[in-house]
């Protein structure tokens, strides 16, 4: 399948190594960040607990911090950060047909 989505740039915390942001542009050239799990969540894509089930089934760790309906995802490596963009960013694709 076609990625919709080109990653962009990763920005790291540089006291824990932690990658906060992953940003990506669209097609169309919108750009947005990988990491905002609520839009997967809003477009009925994934729920939070299956979402966390494919995190511990491709061994990525995680921070998940929820705040009224938006999630904050940190990721606390680049390793995690790699598989993540290789087995959970391809859900946006789904979105950005819409």
């Amino acid at each position: 399948m076609e990625q919709k989505f080109k990653v962009n740039q990763m920005l790291t915390n540089k006291n824990n190594g932690y990658v906060e942001r992953i940003y990506a542009v669209a097609q169309d050239g919108q750009p947005f960040d990988l990491l905002d799990i609520s839009i997967l969540t809003h477009y009925d894509i994934i729920s939070i607990d299956t979402l966390q089930e494919k995190f511990n089934e491709f061994g990525i760790e995680f921070t998940l911090e929820q705040t009224g309906r938006t999630y904050k995802l940190t990721l606390n490596s680049k390793e995690s950060a790699d598989r993540f963009i290789e087995n959970i960013a391809p859900l946006f694709n789904e979105v950005l047909s819409e």
